[in-house]
C-alpha cells in the first residue's frame, strides 16, 4: 500500500540534504521531488527514483544514506559496477546506522561483486553481512559464501559454508528451499571430494562422517564441472533475501507521522 508523504515528512527528509536550498520556491519543489523519489523507491520503481536522486545529488550533494539508496537503485537497475562503486564510497560512514540497515548495504555490495564475478572481493562483504543480519537470513549468505569459495576452488571453506547454509535452512524451515538444499548436498559432497584429493593419502579422513548424506557414492565425485553446470538453475531458485531497505524507509516514515 502506497504511503502518502505529508508536508511534515517532506520537510524532515529535506533536512538530510547536506547543503541548504536558498530559494524558497526551489526548496519546495525539490522537497517534493525528494519525496517523489522516495515514493518511487518504496514502490520498487528504482529507475525512476534513480533519475531524481542523481539530479539532487549533483545539485546538493546528498548525504551518505541517500547515496546508499542510489547504490541500491543501481543494483536493481542491474548496473552492478555503479552499485558497488556508490556503496563502497560511503561504506565507512554507514557504521552509525542500525545493524540491519547496514546488513542490506553490505549484502547488496556483495551481490554486486558476485554478479561481476569478483568472488574474492565479494567474500568480505558477505562476512560483514553475517555480523549484522537476522539469524534467519544467514542461510542465503552462507550459501553465497559457499559459491564464492567454490568458484575460487577453495574446497574446504566452500564445504564448510554449505554446511552452515544447510543448518540455517533446516533450522528455520524456510519455504521454497528444497531445491536449494538438494543442490547444497551435491555441491558440498563434490567440494569435499575435491578437498580430499589434495590431502596426503595417509591423512584422509573418513568421508562418510563428513558428508551431508553419508553416501559414499556421492563422495566419490572428483569432477566439479557437472555441479557448476547446474548452477544456472540454482541461481533462479527463490531465495530468502534480506528485508528490503524500502521497508525500513516505510517504518521510519510511519514513526514520524
Amino acid at each position: 500500500m502506497a504511503i502518502r508523504i505529508t508536508g511534515k515528512i517532506i520537510t524532515t527528509f529535506l533536512l538530510f540534504l547536506t547543503t541548504s536550498i536558498p530559494a524558497s520556491a526551489q526548496k519546495s519543489k525539490d522537497a517534493e521531488e525528494l519525496g517523489k523519489a522516495l515514493e518511487y523507491f518504496t514502490s520498487a520503481k528504482y529507475h525512476e527514483a534513480l533519475l531524481i536522486f542523481q539530479r539532487l545529488d549533483k545539485e546538493y550533494k546528498l548525504n551518505e544514506r541517500f547515496k546508499a539508496y542510489i547504490g541500491l537503485c543501481y543494483y536493481h537497475d542491474w548496473d552492478y559496477e555503479a552499485a558497488a562503486k556508490y556503496l563502497e564510497s560511503v561504506m565507512p560512514k554507514l557504521e552509525v546506522f542500525a545493524p540491519h540497515e547496514r546488513s542490506i548495504y553490505y549484502y547488496t555490495t556483495a551481490e554486486s561483486k558476485f554478479n561481476l564475478k569478483r568472488y574474492k572481493e565479494a567474500i568480505p562483504y558477505y562476512e560483514k553481512t553475517l555480523t549484522v543480519c537476522y539469524e534467519r537470513e544467514k542461510g542465503d549468505v552462507y550459501y553465497r559464501l559457499g559459491l564464492c569459495n567454490m568458484f575460487l576452488q577453495s574446497w574446504k571453506p566452500a564445504y564448510d559454508q554449505y554446511m552452515n547454509a544447510e543448518k540455517i535452512y533446516n533450522q528455520y524451515k524456510q519455504e521454497d528451499v528444497q531445491g536449494r538444499l538438494a543442490q547444497i548436498k551435491r555441491m558440498a559432497a563434490a567440494c569435499w571430494a575435491n578437498y580430499e584429493a589434495t590431502l596426503p593419502k595417509d591423512s584422509l579422513l573418513k568421508t562418510s562422517d563428513k558428508t551431508t548424506n553419508k553416501d559414499n557414492k556421492t563422495t566419490q565425485l572428483k569432477n566439479i564441472s557437472t555441479i557448476l553446470n547446474s548452477l544456472i538453475s540454482t541461481m533462479l531458485l527463490p531465495t530468502t533475501t534480506l528485508d528490503s531497505v524500502k521497508d525500513i524507509i516505510k517504518k521510519r516514515r510511519e514513526n514520524k507521522t
